[in-house]
């Protein structure tokens, strides 16, 4: 039994969409969750994105939408410079917007840690706590 609703997507991907119908079953071990993507968004959030990915020519020519991101300052896989990449590059078609936050980690963003992996942040669950209304305030603004 699915779940049909409207939604807007955070992700670490670029390409702008929103996702008009979601079915949301028992996941299985390759099985597509969501389907349909007709419009486009209105906003981009990107967390800890891995912008090396978006570095081959024409890789972000369609991205005309605000954008804001979050890194962390003791991420050491996708550091804060990576994002200064997308502030480069899409200043002339789009406002890109970077919060860098001072004790997440690449993984901080996550709501369970990967196994074995270290927190850097002292208060991870009050910082997802309210970095999921700054997203929200962006997403709606």
């Amino acid at each position: 039994m699915g779940i049909e609703t409207d939604t807007t997507i955070v992700s670490n991907e670029l390409e702008p969409f929103t996702i008009t119908r979601i079915e949301v079953e028992q996941p299985k071990c390759g099985q597509q969750l969501i389907t349909g993507s007709t419009s486009r968004l209105g906003r981009l959030a990107l967390l800890a994105p891995p912008t090396d990915f978006f570095r081959r020519p024409g890789a972000l020519h369609r991205i005309k939408v605000p954008m804001k991101i979050w890194v962390g300052a003791k991420d050491t896989i996708t550091p804060p410079a990576q994002s200064r990449f997308l502030v480069d590059v899409l200043a002339a078609q789009a406002s890109v917007a970077v919060q860098v936050d001072p004790d997440a980690g690449h993984f901080t963003y996550m709501d369970e840690l990967p196994p074995n992996v270290p927190e850097p942040h002292p208060d991870r669950v009050t910082f997802l706590a309210g970095l999921a209304d700054e997203i929200t305030a962006f997403l709606v603004a």
